[in-house]
């Protein structure tokens, strides 16, 4: 590792990432074990979106080309059952587990019984499946109805792929343009994204916004992306005076 530094574990949300939406190839996610093998590292692998697939299969997961107890996969039920419910869990070693399991009653006893008690009932009855399908059936058109209209509303030179999976899709605009002053003007028209910098720690992402196509109704994606578009073009024009 670099100046002889060697990290003591790895983050990844190699599933669609938030912010991009991208997914790390089968390949990289072996090497990563290698990596975490050779160095002798611990991987936290945070796959909050992996269920929400549209356009491929389901990928399998870093943890599952682990052989040395070596990864900390977490996931939640926040993003496919209820926010509410604050519930996650993870798959570890034993030996990882039970540090885990002593350092969460030390900061809160325990999580919501009740809740956990709805959760367990719910994929006990078959119902979680059926609810990721309802889910993912939802989203894919709402995905659609803003890739359409980005590709109608945004300038020439912007950079958007199309997330195949997830909650977010990663837009990355012209030469000259900074979202996140940019942000204010967008409030103005009533619609909001996360700007690109507040995902860069060495301040990058100016030029780049993270959108949100999970929650509103399918009319507002089009009419927010459509607001939104008029915004960067008034940006361009000053930019091109």
């Amino acid at each position: 590792m670099k100046d002889n530094l060697t990290p003591k574990f790895i983050y990844v949300v190699p599933t669609f990432q938030n912010p991009a939406g991208v997914v790390m190839p089968e390949s990289r996610r072996k090497k990563l074990i290698d990596m975490a093998n050779e160095y002798d590292l611990v991987i936290v692998e945070d796959d909050p979106y992996g269920k929400l697939h549209f356009d491929i299969p389901a990928v399998r997961p870093v943890k599952a080309f682990d052989d040395e107890g070596r990864v900390i996969y977490m996931s939640t039920f926040s993003k496919i059952l209820s926010p509410g419910f604050r519930i996650a869990w993870t798959v570890a070693s034993e030996e990882l587990t039970r540090k885990m399991i002593i350092c969460k009653q030390a900061l809160d006893l325990c999580t919501n019984t009740f809740t956990q008690y709805i959760a367990a009932e719910f994929m006990k009855s078959g119902s979680l499946d059926l609810h990721i399908m309802k889910i993912c059936e939802m989203y894919k058109p709402k995905r659609d109805i803003m890739m359409s209209a980005i590709e109608n509303h945004f300038p020439d030179g912007y950079i958007c792929n199309k997330p195949k999976g997830g909650m977010f899709a990663w837009a990355t605009l012209p030469e000259g343009i900074d979202t996140e002053i940019m942000f204010l003007d967008a409030l103005k028209e009533k619609v909001a994204y996360v700007h690109g910098k507040a995902f860069c720690v060495d301040g990058s992402g100016g030029r780049s916004m993270r959108l949100n196509f999970s929650y509103a109704t399918n009319e507002r994606i089009a009419e927010g992306i459509k607001r939104l578009g008029a915004v960067i073009d008034k940006k361009m024009k000053v930019l091109c005076q």
